[in-house]
């Protein structure tokens, strides 16, 4: 299953475990197999910064950008259900999507674990403003800010929307104001989600401990500014 921690580490940045994401367009059609949610995965943070919650219709893809919405038909039944992608996964081969157990019980595929299905792209997340051509630290609406020298990183993504639902996440729950850094790498635009801010190490270091006690996986960084 796809949680915050099965991302790659790649020079101290969390990134997703593709180099890209698809752009979400309506009518999207996919097939292969199903999966679901083990009941272990029950509040642990997904990779969007929400907790996974076994009762709502959520899924993981692994390319998808947050908040698509995709109708998932089981093929033998022809048995539908919508969910809303908020993670990354499924990270064995074949496999196109995993499901929360509500969707998968409303599949009725359960009890086998693993079914053919096709999903179908129905909604796709509103697009988020694009931040000021020379801006390096910006904002959720795209707008210049100057930093502290610390804070604290939750994520990282190359996709401005992704990396924008992180930081919303983030914000709404942790009541911290969240930002984005936008850094080159090999020539790409790499997205990682800040939050807080403070003018030595050690306050950054109290925001850390504290998002690590509620399950983010969090580190210190020191800000070019």
């Amino acid at each position: 299953m796809s949680v915050l921690g099965g991302w790659l580490r790649l020079r101290g940045w969390r990134l997703g475990l593709l180099p890209f994401v698809l752009s979400a367009q309506m009518g999207y059609v996919e097939e292969g197999e199903a999966s679901y949610y083990a009941a272990s995965f029950q509040g642990r943070r997904t990779a969007s910064g929400e907790k996974y919650d076994k009762n709502s219709l959520t899924a993981a893809h692994k390319t998808l950008p947050f908040g698509t919405y995709v109708r998932v038909t089981e093929l033998s039944s022809g048995r539908s259900v919508i969910v809303r992608i908020n993670d990354r996964g499924p990270h064995k081969a074949g496999r196109v999507i995993d499901l929360s157990e509500r969707a998968a019980r409303e599949l009725g595929f359960l009890a086998k674990g693993v079914t053919a299905v096709r999903l179908e792209v129905t909604q796709v997340p509103e697009s988020p403003p694009p931040p000021a051509p020379q801006a390096n630290f910006f904002d959720l609406q795209g707008r210049p800010i100057q930093p502290k020298p610390y804070a604290v990183q939750i994520g990282a993504f190359s996709e401005l929307q992704n990396a924008r639902t992180l930081a919303q996440n983030a914000q709404k729950e942790l009541k911290e104001s969240a930002f984005l850094w936008r850094v080159s790498l090999r020539g790409q635009n790499l997205y990682r989600v800040l939050v807080g801010g403070a003018s030595d190490r050690k306050g950054a270091e109290r925001l850390r401990d504290r998002l690590k006690r509620e399950g983010w996986q969090a580190f210190v960084v020191h800000l070019p500014v």
